[in-house]
């Protein structure tokens, strides 16, 4: 009799840990990666000091390419032509979970554009990013900054071997351009803005637990 009544009072405190354990769990949400709608920012604009507190990422790695504006060539001839040249680069990478900031907005041809730095030293927009909502709601990238003493940005989608070159979505009805890469099967990528949105839900329970009856 002992070693059943043992047996039942280990059971009672494993289900009491598991119990515990399934109501942690029901309370924990995880924020997940959503595309920044447009109706999702005008909630955020009414509000006050939330744009300055909201972080924003891109949806794919974002590699832009700068190469030297004076980069240094010779040219020699002897018996046959030869230029020789070195080329500097800059690399910046721009990773899916390097946190940006969104610090102005303006209309672009009846859209709404929002800079975005990803870096604490930049602080206006002419050292950000440019991202321009489409006809779908998405704020895709249509603008990367200039760098003095480089040549215009070169921006990649995810690796250096795929260059994005700006052009229409879809439509050539469509107000802005943006940054695009077409594979060999014609699908179209661009690198959108997107936020973490984590949902928080209080449930309260009122528990009656039935007295019976004579």
């Amino acid at each position: 009799m002992r070693d059943s009544g043992h047996f039942r009072q280990r059971v009672s405190k494993t289900l009491g840990v598991f119990a515990l354990s399934v109501g942690l769990l029901a309370s924990t949400s995880c924020a997940k990666r959503l595309t920044l709608t447009p109706g999702e920012f005008e909630r955020i604009e009414k509000r006050e000091q939330a744009t300055e507190d909201l972080r924003v990422y891109v949806g794919k790695k974002l590699v832009v390419i700068y190469e030297l504006d004076d980069d240094a060539a010779t040219y020699s001839v002897n018996k046959n032509i030869t230029t020789t040249s070195e080329q500097n680069i800059l690399r910046v990478i721009i990773a899916k979970s390097t946190k940006g900031l969104i610090i102005d907005s303006e209309d672009k041809n009846g859209a709404p554009l929002l800079w975005v730095t990803f870096s604490s030293q930049c602080k206006d927009k002419d050292c950000a990013f440019g991202f321009v909502q489409t006809e779908d709601g998405v704020f895709r990238l249509m603008s990367a900054p200039l760098r003095e003493g480089y040549k215009p940005p070169k921006p990649h989608f995810k690796t250096e071997k795929k260059q994005l070159s700006s052009g229409k979505l879809k439509s050539l009805a469509e107000k802005n351009d943006v940054f695009l890469w077409k594979n060999k099967r014609g699908k179209i990528f661009t690198i959108d803005l997107i936020v973490k949105k984590k949902t928080d839900t209080k449930r309260r329970t009122e528990t009656i637990r039935g007295g019976g009856v004579n």
